[in-house]
């Protein structure tokens, strides 16, 4: 699915509502959001739909346009602003590859949920480039590396800056507790009596890979277990980067009995690396993910993970940045973490 695509809301109860072919315009005024939610995309989609961007399928296109034809859509001061090109232009900072994981695939639909709605136009930029088009009136920084440029030049370019990460001097931010929920799966799994735990992380220039690699240092040593360098592995964040290197650890003798993963798609790779090496989950080995995104729960087994509320950390971003455009300083927001327990984990004693 094309990321531009993706639902906001994929059980949409108002999606069985779309009218007919036949029905005349509603007499009710309709908005850019309730468009959105009757085609079961982001407003940011059909934003695109409405300005004739790129970045969305003929078939959305299509979808959109006869929705916003039988419904009698007249677009407020804003959409029309959108749909001219002329809306103000929030950024957002590329991150590569990174934005195809689903983490982000989400975190940006809802970053342009709340910006569009209010009548902006969101796009992923790379450093440097919002000068280039015109200049952004607000600029949003996710997933931060340990030597990031991004906040340094847009400060020098005035441009008032959120990061999703760890709080920076001159810009707002969302801090998530990762520390917190980390802790909590780590205690989990030391009262399920695994000793030996395996940490699959992210590479080691990333920010968010770097708390998390510390937070699970941090629940052995309060357990009073003893770390082991040889059991923290580059999964890169990927499925099949994790299935790797679990591969690879159990193919050099490499004995454990839980793995906590940094991401979801990182604990899914080790899940079926386990079992293609013959071990079974939870039953052999327990594994814990991060994120908790709407796979996880549907997962077989389900997986345990530490939920961050990804579409509140965007919305929470996104209001930073319109706060300080309506003449409110820039500000952090603290987003808490915790642990959702599933069928993934289980008493080492139940190996049998």
């Amino acid at each position: 699915m094309n990321l531009s695509d993706m639902p906001s809301n994929p059980a949409n109860p108002l999606k069985s509502q779309i009218p007919s072919p036949a029905m005349p315009p509603t007499a009710k005024k309709m908005t850019i959001t309730e468009i959105a939610q009757l085609a079961s995309v982001s407003t940011g989609t059909v934003s695109r739909a409405l300005n004739g961007r790129s970045r969305i399928s003929e078939e959305t296109r299509a979808k959109i346009m006869r929705i916003v034809e039988q419904t009698g859509f007249v677009p407020d001061q804003g959409a029309q602003r959108l749909a001219r090109g002329t809306a103000p232009l929030i950024g957002v900072a590329s991150r590569g590859g990174a934005l195809r994981r689903p983490y982000y695939s989400y975190l940006l639909d809802a970053i342009q949920e709340s910006f569009v709605a209010k009548g902006y136009a969101v796009r992923v930029l790379e450093p440097g480039e919002d000068t280039a088009t015109g200049g952004c009136v607000g600029f949003i920084v996710p997933g931060l590396h340990v030597d990031d440029s991004h906040p340094r030049i847009l400060l020098e370019q005035g441009i008032p800056t959120v990061l999703i990460g760890q709080p920076r001097e001159g810009c707002g931010c969302v801090e998530v507790a990762q520390h917190t929920g980390i802790l909590e799966a780590m205690r989990h799994l030391v009262h399920l009596g695994h000793q030996n735990i395996v940490h699959l992380t992210g590479p080691p220039s990333g920010q968010e890979a770097l708390l998390r690699a510390a937070a699970y240092r941090a629940g052995l040593e309060r357990a009073g277990l003893p770390y082991d360098p040889e059991k923290v592995v580059d999964g890169n964040f990927s499925d099949l980067d994790a299935y790797r290197a679990i591969r690879r650890l159990l193919e050099r003798g490499q004995s454990f009995t839980g793995v906590f993963a940094a991401s979801d798609e990182m604990a899914l790779g080790a899940i079926r690396a386990l079992e293609d090496c013959g071990l079974r989950v939870p039953h052999d080995v327990s594994v814990i993910g991060y994120d908790d995104l709407p796979f996880a729960k549907q997962s077989v087994p389900s997986l345990s993970t530490v939920r961050q509320p990804i579409r509140e950390i965007g919305h929470a971003a996104a209001m930073i940045l319109l706060q300080y455009l309506d003449g409110i300083p820039l500000h952090t927001v603290q987003i808490e973490t915790h642990l959702m327990v599933r069928d993934s984990t289980a008493p080492i004693k139940e190996r049998q």
